[in-house]
């Protein structure tokens, strides 16, 4: 399989089972989109699942508001997105993502690899605080 074509292939995960990433506005996605919109309120998980449409429908016109296309072609693999950044994306608020952060940090602890790392480094630190605000990062 040729670079390119690996590049355009679609995750697995698409609703709409594309073999390539969409090339116009994923119409699953705009009417995820638009549902959220017209909430007008922040809706919890459970709530947001029943909505119609993509479940990864971010908000990036030029992506075709396609979390995968997003991923493969404009998000740049040395800089990761910042907390505003990701919240825009996929509609939610910041203190939501520092949530989930935090949440995702609980279960990377809690994984029996990860404690094998923490042994092998010792008193050296993995996971990191990297602002005030209790966001984190995984040092490399």
């Amino acid at each position: 399989m040729s670079e390119e074509k690996a590049i355009n292939s679609m995750d697995k995960r698409c609703p709409r089972k594309l073999d390539e990433q969409p090339t116009s506005w994923c119409p699953l996605a705009v009417l995820r989109l638009k549902a959220l919109r017209n909430a007008g309120v922040e809706l919890s998980e459970k709530d947001e699942n029943m909505l119609p449409g993509c479940p990864w429908a971010i908000n990036h016109q030029v992506a075709n508001y396609c979390f995968f296309n997003y991923m493969t072609q404009f998000l740049d693999d040395n800089k990761l997105p910042s907390d505003t950044e990701i919240a825009h994306l996929m509609n939610i608020s910041q203190d939501t993502v520092k949530k989930i952060q935090k949440a995702a940090l609980e279960k990377i602890r809690n994984v029996k690899e990860f404690k094998q790392i923490k042994d092998t480094y010792g008193d050296e630190s993995i996971i990191n605080t990297i602002s005030p605000d209790d966001s984190h990062t995984i040092i490399k």
